[in-house]
């Protein structure tokens, strides 16, 4: 089939996701035509393509040779100023959008449109005035979105949503939470389909050497925990620095490797307890790194920690746990979410309550003594990958939808 994916998030930190789902559809055999909508991606992607660069930047800043000034911030202008210059940005960009959309559908004659939203409604206007076939793909509810990154978005932007999910013919979300969260807008929990991430097979194998980042962290003959992420609070990473001193007592030859994390010393951020500078010779960032990089560095950790904290509303469906469980590391995650559901307990890794760090600290403690188990769960992770979690199964979901949607063969 011919899909036309129109992309009109504005973050650059949803290029990678965006690129594997197509790259997924393609693989099963389908023609993808990938469309940047926002101006601000669509730009930096041009640029990075003129520099052959990687758009979604992963690699940290060159220090600069002198000392940055500090410059006060300026005074932000009142939020009402801030919604009313947004709308008014937001309007020229969704006239726009439908000038783009006429175009791409009439020039491209897509079987269907595979739509990532923002706050927009261009897309349904045009797609219902040309009778475009469209599925909606999300990985995250607006409210949430709102909550974290939309703060100066108008309240009734949060209307969109339900209206939308309810005329949507079907969509794709990442997580059962998910679907169980538009079905409480939608009621017919038949149209929603689960469509986890996944990692790219390509780059994230078991049999992979991780020999570059053993030798780059001096890692030889170490036991290397690992986490991957920030120090967002989300990411559970406070919980593990609060018990990894107890680790290092008593295990000598035990490294922490933070994986695109730069921690400074002698500033250290919030989250990072004052304990765990006593053992920061133990404990090893690798600062932002190319994502091409991130397989060896996985491959490098015996056991990859997922420490989430108790969150009420897991929705996410976490990359890093596919990642790390591809490349064959012992795992040791929080049984929440999506990831209490994939880690079954002995089988592909250890779990944890959420939130309880004892009891992660507990669970780490069994594989250091027994390295053997680690590694006989990762090969079982890696396997189910394999077979469950590469992008071009996941992506089945979306011809899923298709099919229920406009399908009738398959009805």
């Amino acid at each position: 089939m011919r899909i036309l994916y129109l992309n009109y998030s504005g973050s650059t930190i949803q290029l990678m996701r965006v690129g594997d789902i197509a790259n997924g559809l393609r693989k099963q055999g389908h023609e993808v035509i990938l469309k940047h909508m926002h101006w601000g991606v669509a730009r930096q992607i041009q640029r990075a393509e003129k520099q052959k660069a990687d758009a979604y930047a992963t690699t940290k800043a060159p220090p600069s040779a002198k000392p940055a000034k500090t410059i006060p911030a300026p005074e932000p202008p009142p939020r009402w100023l801030r919604i009313l210059k947004g709308e008014i940005r937001r309007s020229i960009a969704n006239h726009r959008y439908m000038l783009l959309e006429y175009y791409y559908f009439l020039k491209y004659r897509p079987d269907f449109v595979l739509v990532r939203p923002g706050p927009i409604w261009s897309i349904f206007i045009t797609a219902t005035v040309l009778g475009q076939k469209m599925i909606w793909d999300t990985d995250g509810p607006m409210s949430e979105n709102f909550q974290y990154a939309w703060n100066d978005l108008p309240r009734y932007y949060l209307k969109f949503e339900p209206f939308f999910v309810k005329r949507v013919k079907a969509l794709t979300v990442i997580s059962s939470a998910m679907k169980d969260y538009y079905q409480e807008i939608n009621k017919n929990p038949d149209k929603i389909f689960i469509m986890p991430n996944g990692v790219d097979s390509g780059l994230f194998r078991y049999g992979i050497d991780p020999a570059p980042a053993i030798e780059r962290y001096n890692l030889k003959d170490k036991t290397v925990i690992g986490f991957m992420g920030n120090l967002a609070p989300w990411h559970g990473l406070p919980g593990l620095l609060k018990e990894f001193p107890a680790l290092a007592e008593k295990y000598e030859n035990v490294r922490l490797l933070l994986v695109g994390i730069d921690i400074d010393w002698d500033n250290p951020p919030d989250g990072v307890p004052d304990k765990i500078l006593a053992y920061k010779d133990k404990v090893l960032c690798t600062g932002r790194i190319p994502f091409n990089e991130v397989p060896i560095h996985l491959k490098a950790i015996d056991i990859c920690v997922l420490p989430y904290p108790h969150i009420d509303f897991f929705y996410f469906s976490p990359m890093k746990l596919f990642e790390s469980m591809a490349v064959g590391c012992g795992v040791v995650a929080a049984d929440i979410g999506q990831v209490g559901e994939v880690i079954r307990e002995g089988e592909n890794g250890l779990k944890f309550k959420a939130g309880d760090y004892g009891e992660m600290r507990h669970q780490i403690e069994k594989l250091i003594g027994n390295p053997d188990l680690g590694k006989q769960m990762g090969k079982t992770a890696a396997g189910e990958v394999r077979e469950k979690y590469v992008w071009e199964k996941t992506t089945r979901a979306i011809i899923d939808a298709y099919e229920y949607a406009f399908d009738s063969k398959k009805k």
